[in-house]
């Protein structure tokens, strides 16, 4: 675990973004595995943010339209996951961060914290680096 502490205006932002290849340097080069993650096209980029970076971000960014459930299981069905395992998968996360009672309620339905853990779970579908299930 690692914590980023600094005061206002420090740069912790930028650091997280470019991190999470949310933004790009305006210098130097961000290498995972040995690749050069800015030298990927968009799409790649896209795709390697999608399976391998799991975010939580402050303000939760739940669709309001879509269920806990359907929240989080939308990242693993960009990239192309079973329906029937995501689902089961998403159940399962939902269990186990106490809301498996909830799976059918609408972000406007939940309070902040078990919006917070329906994020947590999103973050956490697809497995993200470090993430073992």
């Amino acid at each position: 675990m690692v914590g980023v502490v600094g005061a206002s205006g420090a740069g912790k932002s930028t650091l997280l973004h470019i991190l999470g290849t949310l933004d790009r340097p305006s210098e130097g080069k961000i290498y995972f595995e040995g690749v050069d993650l800015f030298s990927l096209t968009d799409k790649q980029l896209a795709s390697f943010r999608n399976k391998r970076i799991g975010f939580i971000f402050q303000f939760h960014h739940l669709l309001p339209e879509f269920s806990a459930l359907e929240n989080v299981m939308l990242p693993a069905f960009i990239a192309g996951a079973d329906k029937t395992d995501t689902e089961d998968k998403a159940k399962e996360l939902l269990d186990e961060m106490g809301l498996k009672d909830r799976l059918k309620h609408k972000p406007g339905e939940l309070s902040g914290g078990e919006q917070q853990r329906v994020a947590l779970a999103r973050a956490l579908i697809n497995g993200p680096v470090g993430i073992s299930r």
